[in-house]
């Protein structure tokens, strides 16, 4: 399970960016988690409340925001959320090739909440 890996490097993002703005005690961690993102939320929930305990963040809630896959058709230009990431038939004009992504392969922090 990488997501234990990804969620210690995050915890060292958060402490340091704690320290360089000069916050208080965190309360809330927002993440957004792209569907292409390789990251499951539910494994990034588990990862968190195993390795916070004991630590700097202990008591901090984690949020995690899931952001769908949100493609652009490389023939027509429509906009539209598939269904499969794998098989994109655009709705407007069937072609399945040459989308461009616009959203769901973030992984990042969005935001730290402070008393």
């Amino acid at each position: 399970m990488h997501e234990l890996s990804l969620v210690q490097s995050m915890m060292t993002i958060i402490l340091e960016e704690r320290d360089r703005h000069g916050l208080g005690k965190l309360t809330r961690v927002k993440v957004k988690n792209g569907a292409l993102a390789g990251a499951v939320t539910d494994a990034l929930t588990f990862a968190w409340e195993a390795l916070t305990p004991g630590s700097e963040l202990e008591g901090v809630e984690l949020l995690v925001e899931d952001v769908p896959l949100r493609v652009r058709c490389g023939a027509c230009g429509v906009e539209f959320e598939p269904e499969d990431r794998h098989y994109m038939p655009c709705p407007s004009c069937g072609e399945f090739l040459g989308h461009t992504v616009l959203a769901g392969k973030e992984l990042f922090i969005e935001s730290l909440e402070a008393e």
